[in-house]
């Protein structure tokens, strides 16, 4: 049995995948198996695998089935008792691998790592080195330069998915993505939902990898920004506890209708994902109660959640620009 199984959703862009698939051939870490989950590529994905790669597990669906069912077909499909999700534009250092699996040794009460994620189009800035959220998720230190900020470990509230150590246990307890999310917030979701079982994730500034970024969203759009509006609505109503989401879910409800505004996002996908989410509420409601019917670490997840007005302080620090914009004014 392989120490480690490293999944790799992929959707087209078999060039990208070929570079991640080099980068994990690199590691100083050996003791792991690949699996490849092939979300209904049209591209030359599969005949790359089977010429180029003949050691890698390969897992097809017909067509594309989004993010989470194909991380958790990789997840079922997996040997190792330390699961890693790796995304197809990513490519990792040599110590990459090496540096979760000693993060993870060192802690034992950590359940999962985050990964070190730097722009693979600009090096010397940072793509993701941690999933926060106070009302609304974010990755911390999106396109900040990389710095001292970023060069030590903490204790954090979840990782991005993209690169990113899970223990087998941590999944056999809180269970697997969340399905209905299809893509983005699924793994804070999935990071809430650990923390609440008293799993704790570290940041692991070792653990380097280049993420090209925005590879597959580039290609669903308006997708997206439906999504990223339904999804937010789900994540909070569906995990926060009640201290925050009584107090906050107004704003939540309303903060939408702004978003137009504040990031230029088009009315109609905004409205068309606001109304989604109502259609979803029954199961919501169905999966908080599964949630917080059993035991759960709710002073945890709160001391790992940031303050919810450091949203609305980032949401007004960007406004003047937004108005710029709108207004024919030149952005600074």
């Amino acid at each position: 049995m392989p120490r480690a199984s490293v999944v790799i959703p992929t959707w087209d862009g078999a060039a990208m995948l070929r570079q991640a698939l080099a980068s994990l051939a690199a590691q100083t870490f050996r003791d792991f198996e690949t699996i490849v989950v092939d979300n209904g590529s049209r591209d030359a994905t599969a005949a790359m695998l089977e010429r180029e790669f003949g050691d890698v597990v390969v897992v097809r669906f017909p067509e594309n089935r989004g993010f989470a069912p194909a991380v958790n077909a990789g997840l079922r499909a997996a040997r190792g008792e330390m699961l890693v999700l790796m995304n197809n534009d990513v490519e990792a250092e040599p110590g990459w691998l090496a540096a979760l699996a000693a993060a993870l040794d060192r802690r034992p009460d950590v359940g999962f790592v985050a990964s070190r994620m730097l722009n693979a189009r600009d090096p010397a800035r940072v793509d993701s080195a941690w999933d926060a959220m106070g009302l609304a998720p974010y990755n911390v230190g999106h396109g900040e330069l990389d710095g001292p900020r970023f060069a030590a470990g903490r204790y954090v509230l979840s990782a991005c998915a993209g690169a990113a150590a899970y223990r087998r246990e941590f999944f056999e307890r809180v269970g697997y993505f969340d399905e209905d999310f299809f893509a983005w917030f699924e793994d804070v979701e999935i990071g809430v939902r650990g923390q609440l079982a008293g799993f704790r994730c570290w940041y692991e500034p070792a653990a380097v990898v280049r993420h090209l970024g925005s590879a597959t969203a580039a290609r669903m759009p308006d997708r997206k920004i439906f999504l990223l509006i339904r999804n937010n609505l789900i994540l909070f109503f569906q995990t926060m506890p009640l201290r925050r989401a009584l107090p906050w879910g107004a704003v939540i409800l309303l903060w939408p209708w702004l978003d137009p505004i504040f990031y230029g996002r088009p009315l109609r996908l905004t409205a068309r994902g606001w109304f989604a989410f109502w259609a979803s509420v029954p199961r919501v409601l169905r999966n908080r109660r599964r949630i917080y019917g059993r035991p759960a670490d709710v002073h945890a997840l709160l001391a790992a959640l940031e303050n919810p007005w450091d949203d609305m302080g980032r949401a007004l620090r960007a406004l003047p620009r937004r108005l710029r914009m709108l207004f024919g004014g030149r952005a600074a």
